[in-house]
């Protein structure tokens, strides 16, 4: 071995050891940064020389700086974000529901339809009185008043499902182009080997985020680029993004698709999931069965009322607004509403006819086909009953997904983040070796001198 090439193994030591000391400087200075992966230079021998009596080795070097991910952990942590953002997205929205029912209280939709029995209940114990009419029209304007603001408020939280998808989904587009470009300069730079793990550090808390949004599964690429795909959609492709769109849908509800195309996507987790769970079955799903809840007592009471008498003697008066089947269309008879003399309380005109009133107030127990054979109040109670098991079910979820994610998140940070006494003694081991790779250098001239005095 040459004297020179003494001197060029002494350099590659130094620049690489000096390079390892960064390195190791930078893990200590990140050790608290959000989102930072504990990197590591990956050391090598150099590519020996070879010589006609052997080959002789180079040096060191190295092969790039890696960051100390680990991908399954990150799968991992990912999913039980995307588990926990729809879990919870969907506690938020159906706990406001729950809300407007309000039940069970003696002021709720459920106490309003008894007192709307009850009222006819004294109708037939005094089926010529106008004042107990009156009481009868008073209990069906504050049941469909209620009715009706559990309608405009079950609209409002639709409404805002709305708007917090279209926020989601435009959050979503702007992560998608941010992860798309950071592939370009990952990519730029000349791949996984050549990478400054810091970009990747900025894609990976991107990819954090994104799965907070929405499941998210990613695909590494040779190129240091990856593949992002979005619950059942390829969201980012390399440099190329997917963009999303909120949509209306036939019947009601708003679904996510993609730009360009007539399908919808499936979220399969994420706030997304939620949001659109929401708006896509359990809204309409509830503002439905209140529709039916309404059409029937519609229905039902308007026959036998139809088939009574006022104290006139007109038959075929209407008690509710027989159009009105809906919980947004739900009102009195424009009869009922002109006069209380047009309550029906008897078959005929006679005074002390009570036979309508007692079939009406006989509607509290009788099973309504309309109703899967239920009665008013039993299909009204398993309604509530319903939203309270949806309410229940969420808030196990988001309470267990919080738990998975609490333990994924300390399993990752345990292998990837950086712990400052490892570090320490990385940095004095390192420190060593550049100082052994001096005192080479200061070898290699001592040689040199000793051979210029024998000249």
């Amino acid at each position: 071995m040459s004297l020179t090439s003494l001197l060029s193994i002494a350099r590659s030591a130094l620049t690489t050891h000096q390079r390892a000391l960064d390195v190791t400087g930078h893990n200590i200075a990140n050790a608290t940064t959000p989102g930072y992966t504990r990197q590591r230079l990956e050391l090598t021998a150099a590519t020996p020389f070879r010589t006609p009596l052997g080959t002789i080795g180079r040096g060191v070097t190295d092969i790039g700086v890696f960051a100390q991910r680990n991908v399954f952990l990150d799968a991992t942590v990912r999913r039980e974000q995307g588990n926990l953002g729809r879990a919870d997205s969907l506690r938020t929205l159906l706990g406001e529901v729950e809300a407007i029912f309000g039940e069970p209280s003696d002021s709720g939709l459920g106490a309003i339809l008894d007192q709307f029995f009850n009222a006819f209940g004294d109708l037939s114990n005094d089926p010529s009185s106008l004042a107990a009419r009156s009481v009868v029209r008073q209990a069906g304007s504050s049941l469909i008043q209620q009715v009706g603001v559990i309608a405009g408020r079950l609209q409002d939280v639709s409404v805002d499902t709305r708007a917090r998808t279209e926020q989601t989904v435009t959050r979503i587009n702007e992560l998608a182009v941010q992860i798309g470009d950071l592939n370009r300069a990952i990519v730029v730079q000349g791949g996984v080997n050549k990478t400054a793990p810091d970009i990747a550090d900025q894609r990976g808390q991107l990819l954090d985020e994104l799965s907070t949004l929405v499941q998210v599964r990613v695909l590494d690429r040779s190129d240091g680029s990856v593949g992002v795909i979005a619950g059942d959609t390829l969201l980012v492709d390399g440099k190329f993004a997917q963009q999303l769109e909120v949509r209306p849908l036939v019947g009601g509800g708003i679904g996510v698709g993609a730009i360009g195309s007539s399908r919808l996507i499936d979220p399969v987790g994420g706030a997304l999931a939620g949001l659109t769970a929401l708006g896509q079955q359990a809204i309409p799903s509830i503002r439905s069965e209140l529709d039916r809840l309404v059409a029937g007592l519609v229905t039902e009471v308007n026959a036998l009322h139809a088939g009574g008498n006022t104290l006139g003697g007109t038959t075929g008066i209407n008690f509710f607004d027989p159009a009105g089947l809906t919980a947004g269309s739900f009102k009195l008879s424009v009869d009922v509403t002109a006069s209380v003399a047009n309550v029906v309380a008897g078959t005929t005109a006679n005074a002390g006819d009570n036979a309508v009133a007692l079939a009406i107030t006989g509607l509290r127990n009788t099973p309504i086909g309309s109703l899967n054979s239920s009665t008013p109040s039993e299909f009204y109670t398993g309604l509530v009953t319903t939203i309270g098991a949806l309410v229940r079910d969420s808030d196990r979820d988001a309470s267990v997904a919080e738990t998975l994610l609490s333990s994924a998140s300390a399993r990752r940070q345990s292998e990837t983040g950086v712990s400052t006494d490892e570090e320490m003694v990385a940095l004095i081991v390192q420190q060593q070796a550049y100082a052994a790779a001096t005192r080479l250098v200061t070898v290699a001239n001592s040689m040199m001198d000793d051979l210029l005095r024998m000249v």
